[in-house]
């Protein structure tokens, strides 16, 4: 029983990422080529690729100002696929039309599914002004291993999808206990 209720979560965590707030990356973003040390980056219809080392910066532009209030109180799911994915780290920085930064701290790019699309979840550590982004930094740090991929996705999940969440567990707490 427990088994199908950790599996019942499970599916509903993954259907939370379906009511979230999301930014898509495969339209409305360009490579910033002053700041990206990545010998091969691009922007298209497949999302923001990049290969080198992971010792590296990625650095986008957004075409228009975006809004992504709230962002700064939620884990951000970055959502792509590796072709390489070493145990590095790496952070994503977001930039205001002012360049203050709003980050998230970082994550494990071996948490990615090198097969294809995969999430990873990051959580922000500071509150700063996130309602006019114009770019993001991904920043990578490692032993110099081989790094390819792309990125094809952020998304922070609404408030009212963790309360769902919640509402079910309980739901399904009280009906696994009334059904012993």
């Amino acid at each position: 029983m427990k088994n199908k209720l950790f599996t019942l979560l499970s599916m509903l965590a993954v259907a939370s990422l379906a009511h979230a707030n999301s930014y898509d990356l495969t339209s409305g973003v360009s490579i910033d080529t002053d700041y990206t040390d990545f010998p091969s980056a691009s922007a298209g219809s497949s999302g923001v690729s990049f290969s080198g080392t992971d010792q590296n910066t990625l650095s986008v532009l957004f075409d228009a100002t975006q809004d992504f209030s709230g962002w700064d109180s939620f884990d951000l799911t970055v959502s792509g696929s590796l072709t390489s994915a070493p145990s590095t780290l790496f952070g994503i920085v977001f930039y205001d039309s002012a360049f203050n930064t709003s980050e998230y701290e970082a994550g494990a790019f071996s948490s990615l599914d090198t097969e294809g699309s995969a999430t990873l979840t990051l959580t922000a550590v500071n509150s700063a002004d996130w309602s006019d982004i114009v770019a993001f930094d991904m920043v990578t740090g490692g032993g110099g291993d081989p790094l390819a991929g792309t990125l094809t996705s952020f998304a922070v999940p609404e408030p009212s999808t963790y309360a769902l969440i919640a509402g079910f567990a309980a739901f399904l707490f009280v009906a696994i206990r009334r059904r012993k």
